[in-house]
């Protein structure tokens, strides 16, 4: 495949997953968007810096900074020192935290569900197929100037 075509694919994908995450998360009865990405970023990172969250989801340190303390307060995050630097904390899951997130993504599912049932059976065995193919795109690191 040429380099213009993994483009137009890699925009289908793009534009397709976040309509898809739109209408799977439309009517979840949870936190506000942009806890549950937080949340989600933990999870998938560990623990972190308030500066690697807030890059890690574009927006700045202080937009990132009094989103983390309403979710300390909340008690879905906890905040302890970084020990590698004194002035920094390390921001991590709790366990209400990760139940907040894995329900937000269990309601995500159920809403899914409705319309994946519509589908035929090779429909749903193709979509396995893709999302083990997601999983691992998202394992890959990009490759620096080859052919495509």
């Amino acid at each position: 495949m040429i380099a213009t075509d993994l483009t137009r694919l890699g925009e289908e994908m793009v534009v397709a997953s976040t309509r898809l995450s739109r209408l799977a998360t439309r009517n979840v009865n949870t936190l506000p968007h942009a806890a549950m990405r937080v949340l989600g970023r933990l999870d998938e990172l560990g623990q972190a810096r308030i500066s690697e969250l807030a890059k890690a989801d574009r927006t700045s340190q202080p937009t990132m900074s009094n989103l983390v303390q309403r979710l300390e307060e909340q008690g879905s995050v906890l905040r302890t020192p970084d020990p590698a630097d004194s002035r920094a904390s390390l921001i991590s899951l709790t366990a209400a935290g990760l139940a907040e997130l894995r329900s937000a993504r269990r309601q995500a599912g159920e809403a899914l569900s409705a319309h994946l049932r519509q589908l035929p059976a090779t429909d749903l065995a193709t979509l396995e197929a893709a999302v083990a193919v997601i999983h691992k795109l998202l394992t890959l690191e990009p490759l620096e100037d080859t052919p495509r």
